[in-house]
Formats: C-alpha cells, sequence, structure tokens
C-alpha cells in the first residue's frame, strides 16, 4: 500500500515537472522567435546605399573595354563564377539544414 503511494507520488513528481520543462522550453522557443523575426526586422528595414541604386550590372559590363571583354570571354569567368558561386549556395544551404552541425 505505502509502496504503491510512493510509485504514485514519484509518478506524479515526474509529471509535474516534464510539464514545467515543457513550459520553459516552450517559453524560451518563443522568445528567440520574437528576438529572430525583431532582428530580421531591423535587416530589412536598412535601406540599400545610394551609390549600389545608381548602377546596373548592364551598364558597367557595357562600359568594359573590348580586350578585357575578350579575356573574360577566353577564360571562361563566367563558368567559373557560377561553379564559385554555386559551391557557395550549397554550403551555405547544407548550414541552414544541419543548423550549423557541420
Amino acid at each position: 500500500m505505502i509502496a504503491q503511494f510512493t510509485a504514485w507520488l514519484l509518478n506524479l513528481f515526474i509529471s509535474v515537472f516534464t510539464a514545467l520543462w515543457d513550459i520553459v522550453t516552450d517559453l524560451f522557443v518563443s522568445i528567440a522567435e520574437i528576438v529572430v523575426l525583431a532582428l530580421a526586422a531591423a535587416i530589412n528595414a536598412i535601406p540599400a546605399p545610394a551609390f549600389l541604386s545608381q548602377y546596373s550590372l548592364g551598364g558597367l559590363l557595357s562600359s568594359m573595354p573590348d580586350y578585357v571583354m575578350y579575356f573574360v570571354g577566353a577564360m571562361k569567368l563566367t563558368e567559373c563564377f557560377a561553379v564559385i558561386g554555386a559551391g557557395f549556395a550549397f554550403r551555405m544551404l547544407r548550414k541552414i539544414f544541419t543548423l550549423g552541425q557541420w
């Protein structure tokens, strides 16, 4: 009889502790979500610098001399930058999906 009562009391204590732990973790997740959303809103509110809006990529490329454009084509720099960009994008996606584990 006393053994059953102590087992019930122990199970009650474990249930209460588990419930409190779940409340604390949910509270932490909610606070972390609020912080991340506030950080995202702050970053989104930063305006782009004026010097970036006055130039376009097409305008910059068309103003290059012919000999530079020849070497860019001969050395396949566009394909090179595409491979480097794809590798960087893969690495960042891997970090995002694994939460920075590796």
